[in-house]
């Protein structure tokens, strides 16, 4: 049973919330970069105190940095952005937030950095924004980081799944105002908010679960799989060719090309220098991500096929150009690796046991892959303990809306209807489907995202397809 004096200091601690809940919503202010980007330009900033445990014993606490987007139209209610990673910041949201804002024009916007990320309390010392890279740790940071980690596994352990699910539900109580409170959460995301969703108390009047992640204990779909899945949706797409007939040759032909090109040139010695991390088949891969770079994939294979890399090299320098326009300079931009290595290890791997070796033999007849499970492979930096909440569902959902690519290279598009099936069971949900769609759909997206992030607030989204001009594959045919 529990103590008479934990229980004193339960109430003590849900007084001071209660007491606080007014004073933090006062304690925003305009932000020290709000004139360095015109998207900033009337956004406000706040730091408020969180337990490092969410438990009364426990008196440690971290800081939680919070940006506030003022409603464009009279306010009504507040929506919750939550980022993807796991390990990034809200400002990934900066650079589009105003796609967010012409959608949801009567709701105040609410960007918070996870625990661990962004302005936030950082797992690690070197993670701050004075230090040599910023937020990146480079050099000997990452010695003074692992041995700072090892010498307080207590704080290393708080930077769970679930602690950051208790960091939302009391932001969310403490800083909302009156009206509906909405969340809208992308890749990682949509784990941490269905996390919250297990939560007693957790209450919200709707969900936008964009890109949202297979089930934790999918094994087809789980993070250490993710080479494969990237194959199946780059083969997806050369199957296009077929359908579409804009390639030359058919899908199957454009498959056995690469699969040639791949195997004469094993080491990639022909290409290595063009190629942000030497490999071909990851390079290939990150194009999945990105409509337009995409859709040049059989003009570079065929051009690679004729020993001509001067399309790959104008693609990589394309890809480059695409990810430097998300981050004009904001200071809290980025991911923490320790924070991605840590929850990834403890949560999201369901082959730990791999090495390295043994991923690159599981990609050897891949076209197309992705560094992520190598990364993963032979984990060096502390775990936690899984909970309770681990691969359960909540027992009920408020309405939900998903909203999916079907050629997304992340997070597949089966593994979101299987998990969309089983929340369904829950609450009411809304399936749609971007034809075509890429992760991130309301990056990628934005005419269909906007559509239907209208019709859900006011709770008239159905289950559809959507034709998004952004994201439907249009192969560049001028090289063929």
């Amino acid at each position: 049973m529990e103590s008479k004096g934990m229980a004193i200091r339960k109430i003590i601690f849900l007084v001071c919330v209660l007491l606080t809940q007014g004073s933090w919503a006062n304690e925003f202010s305009q932000c020290e970069d709000a004139d360095q980007f015109p998207e900033l330009n009337d956004s406000l900033c706040g730091s408020v105190s969180v337990p490092l445990l969410h438990e009364a014993k426990n008196d440690r606490t971290i800081e939680l940095f919070v940006r506030k987007f003022p409603a464009l139209q009279q306010s009504q209610g507040q929506l919750w952005l939550v980022a993807g990673g796991p390990g990034e910041s809200g400002a990934s949201f900066y650079s589009t937030i105003n796609t967010f804002r012409e959608s949801f024009a009567s709701l105040d916007i609410f960007v918070a950095d996870h625990r661990g990320a962004g302005f936030s309390s950082s797992i690690c010392r070197g993670e701050n924004v004075d230090s040599i890279a910023g937020k990146v740790l480079v050099g000997e940071e990452w010695g003074q980081c692992f041995l700072q980690m090892y010498s307080d596994l207590e704080y290393v352990s708080a930077f769970s799944i679930t602690n950051a699910a208790k960091d939302l539900q009391l932001l969310m109580k403490s800083l909302g105002g009156s009206g509906q409170n909405f969340i809208y959460a992308v890749s990682y995301g949509t784990q941490l908010v269905l996390r919250a969703s297990q939560l007693k108390g957790f209450e919200v009047d709707g969900l936008i679960l964009d890109s949202l992640v297979p089930m934790q204990d999918d094994q087809a779909f789980d993070l250490s799989q993710r080479s494969k899945v990237v194959d199946i949706v780059g083969k997806d797409l050369l199957s296009k060719c077929d359908h579409l007939k804009a390639c030359g040759v058919d899908g199957e032909q454009m498959k056995a090309s690469l699969s040639k090109l791949l195997a004469k040139s094993n080491n990639l010695q022909d290409f290595s220098a063009s190629l942000p991390n030497g490999s071909l088949t990851n390079t290939l891969g990150m194009m999945l991500d990105i409509p337009h770079i995409r859709n040049q994939l059989p003009a570079i294979i065929q051009s690679l096929a004729n020993n001509d890399a001067s399309q790959l090299v104008s693609a990589v320098a394309e890809i480059e150009s695409y990810y430097a326009q998300f981050n004009p300079g904001y200071n809290n931009f980025g991911s923490s690796i320790p924070l991605v290595q840590i929850i990834t290890a403890s949560e999201n791997n369901l082959r730990p046991q791999l090495t390295k070796a043994e991923v690159n033999q599981e990609q050897t007849d891949l076209l197309f892959t992705s560094p992520l499970p190598s990364l993963m492979a032979e984990n060096s930096m502390p775990t936690y303990d899984k909970d309770a909440f681990y691969a359960a569902l909540p027992k009920t959902l408020p309405r939900t809306m998903v909203i999916h690519g079907s050629l997304d290279p992340k997070t597949h598009f089966k593994g979101a209807v299987a998990h969309s099936d089983e929340l369904a069971k829950r609450g009411k949900l809304a399936l749609i489907t971007i034809v075509d769609g890429v992760h991130f759909s309301a990056l990628n997206a934005p005419k269909c995202f906007k559509q239907h992030a209208q019709l859900f607030v006011s709770n008239e989204a159905k289950s559809v397809t959507c034709h998004d001009p952004s994201s439907l594959v249009r192969f560049n045919t001028k090289s063929f």
